[in-house]
């Protein structure tokens, strides 16, 4: 009997335990290049690590820049192209984001549009992707 009632006390002193809530991941802060997943802290990817000096990745890039970016954005990417100027919008310019926007913000962007420019990650690959925003890193120099 004494085994019941000590099995019993088991059971309900567990039940009363909860296990701490989630505590919600910490956004991805662009200036300090760090998130938090769980108890990690990632401090983001390494632009080398995805090919930013990588040429081969950088003339891919300026292909398709030039193909889906350089109508609104400009060849030389300080938002002057062509359809811009014919429809008044105001793309960003990318000659003065590179270099100082990591490339995985431009991938999130790129993929998700922003105000007028519209969501590009059905018609990209993701290869195609990470080449334009190599590409565009590149534009710093131009």
């Amino acid at each position: 009997m004494k085994s019941i009632y000590i099995i019993l006390f088991g059971l309900i002193t567990l039940s009363g335990c909860q296990t701490p809530p989630e505590q919600p991941d910490v956004p991805i802060d662009i200036g300090h290049r760090q998130m938090q997943h769980g108890w990690t802290i990632f401090t983001g990817p390494k632009r080398t690590l995805l090919g930013v000096n990588d040429l081969n990745s950088i003339r891919r890039g300026q292909k398709v820049y030039k193909k889906h970016c350089a109508s609104c954005h400009g060849l030389s990417g300080q938002g002057d192209g062509f359809v811009a100027k014919e429809f008044g919008i105001r793309p960003a310019n990318l000659s003065a984001l590179a270099g100082q926007t990591p490339n995985h913000y431009l991938v999130v962007r790129i993929n998700e549009g922003v105000g007028s420019m519209p969501k590009w990650r059905d018609l990209l690959s993701p290869q195609e992707t990470w080449d334009v925003s190599n590409y565009i890193q590149s534009l710093r120099n131009k």
